[in-house]
């Protein structure tokens, strides 16, 4: 519980809470659309978005007296039409044989409870009265195919009954977080947190899992299985993304949480569309939402793939921290204070994942006592060229002219270059570490950079795209 509340106060600058979630991000349009079960599916269905198949639907008390339970396949799920946080939902597995025929029919539910027919018809009465019910108000029951958990979700979390899914938090058609959610013996096979599930955050870039939370503490393994929770790489990751945003977009909503799971045939499933998220997510991804929220704001993209693009460069990072303290490598961020060689100055470097090489400026070349080589090298005359082949021949000739020059092809958006390669020490003054390293020379007056780091030189490192100077 305190390890808890130390990193709630870590963040808490940076959580969303109810209120400002209820009157900054909700739509009151979708919140309508969402509290329908029946009718969230029937959109997604519509939009061919994959969600489980519905059996039947009991609307009233006499479809429920005319409901023939034979015609029921082995296996299903029970859930009110508009049902919040799990409640009212009834796992079976299977029916149970009969011992004599004057035995009543009974089901088999989480943890091998029994449910006979009488206390089932009971339930489906208590969601038609509304007892679940959002609103408390007179509800539908829906009977669903149950989801047969996938081989990977069985084989990594050995979970043998309820189903675990995926809750990714949308919002303006960008995935900003994401959580996997699973069931325990004490949820009776649900995964919502109240209910005694657990909540385990995942890395948006990577699909990577990393802290999980039961209750009010940080857990590392699964309680009943004694199966570590971190670590886990999601399968079917960017199609997840992609059928979250699909979803989003399909009940016109702003921000929504959209749940999925993944099937063993069918693979991942829609399950239900959130317009109003819980808020625990944050606690578990040690992240507050208000940031990542106004980071993606007055952003707009074409399509479902630029916006997972888009997410995973700002958002992607929370598993680095903890592979740190595994490895012990160094987090970056996406600038960071350096010196070069033995020169004094201090300079604002670019750590840029999108660059092979290193470069400097020519103004910074000339400062650690390159300026003689700089301009010989600048004598040369043409060193550019769009054509590839060309670009070669230049490349050959000034090699065999100037065997002095350390040289190489360099690509960018207006064609090629041929430039000139010099040894530098880059010392990373926060992080307190030097690299020794070879590093381009270009002008780079144009650009807000003086030095760019590229990921070459950046193996020993992990970068943290939200981290700071």
């Amino acid at each position: 519980m305190i390890k808890f509340l130390e990193e709630y106060k870590k963040i808490s600058n940076n959580i969303l809470g109810i209120n400002a979630r209820n009157l900054s991000y909700i739509d009151r349009s979708s919140i309508r659309v969402s509290n329908s079960k029946i009718r969230v599916k029937k959109i997604l269905n519509d939009n061919n978005i994959p969600t489980p198949k519905t059996i039947s639907i009991i609307k009233n008390i006499e479809d429920l007296d005319n409901f023939n339970f034979n015609n029921l396949p082995t296996s299903f799920v029970i859930k009110p039409n508009k049902g919040l946080g799990g409640e009212g939902i009834i796992i079976i597995y299977g029916k149970r044989k009969k011992r004599n025929e004057n035995e009543e029919d009974a089901w088999i539910a989480p943890n091998k409870e029994i449910l006979t027919l009488t206390e089932i018809k009971i339930h489906i009465l208590n969601i038609l009265n509304g007892y679940y019910s959002i609103n408390k108000k007179n509800d539908m029951a829906i009977f669903e195919e149950r989801i047969i958990n996938s081989q990977f979700l069985r084989e990594n979390l050995h979970i043998k009954e309820g189903l675990p899914d995926i809750r990714v938090v949308i919002y303006k058609n960008f995935p900003i977080m994401a959580e996997l959610r699973i069931p325990t013996i004490e949820s009776k096979g649900k995964s919502n947190l109240h209910s005694g599930g657990i909540l385990v955050g995942i890395d948006i870039a990577s699909g990577i899992t990393t802290n999980a939370i039961m209750k009010d503490n940080y857990i590392d393994t699964h309680p009943d299985t004694d199966q570590r929770l971190s670590g886990i790489r999601i399968p079917y990751w960017n199609k997840i993304l992609d059928l979250s945003i699909q979803s989003n977009i399909a009940i016109h909503s702003k921000f929504s949480g959209v749940d999925i799971s993944l099937d063993k045939e069918r693979g991942p499933l829609v399950m239900e569309v959130n317009a109003r998220p819980g808020l625990a997510i944050q606690i578990a991804n040690k992240s507050g939402l208000k940031e990542r929220l106004e980071s993606v704001s007055k952003l707009k993209v074409r399509n479902a793939a630029s916006a997972i693009r888009v997410s995973k460069e700002i958002f992607g990072g929370e598993i680095e921290e903890e592979v740190n303290e595994i490895t012990g490598k160094i987090i970056l961020g996406r600038e960071t204070k350096v010196k070069l060689n033995d020169i004094p100055d201090f300079y604002n470097a670019k750590i840029d994942t999108g660059a092979y090489s290193t470069s400097i400026s020519q103004d910074i070349a000339e400062k650690i006592g390159l300026k003689d080589t700089i301009d010989r090298f600048n004598s040369i005359g043409n060193r550019f060229d769009k054509n590839i082949s060309n670009i070669y021949k230049i490349r050959d000739n000034i090699k065999k002219e100037f065997p002095e020059f350390n040289i190489t092809i360099v690509k960018s958006g207006n064609g090629m270059s041929v430039r000139l390669v010099v040894d530098i020490t880059i010392n990373f003054i926060d992080e307190n570490i030097s690299i020794e390293t070879k590093a381009t020379v270009e002008n780079r007056e144009h650009l807000k950079y003086n030095l760019i780091v590229g990921r070459k030189d950046l193996k020993n490192f992990l970068i943290d795209v939200t981290k700071n100077t």
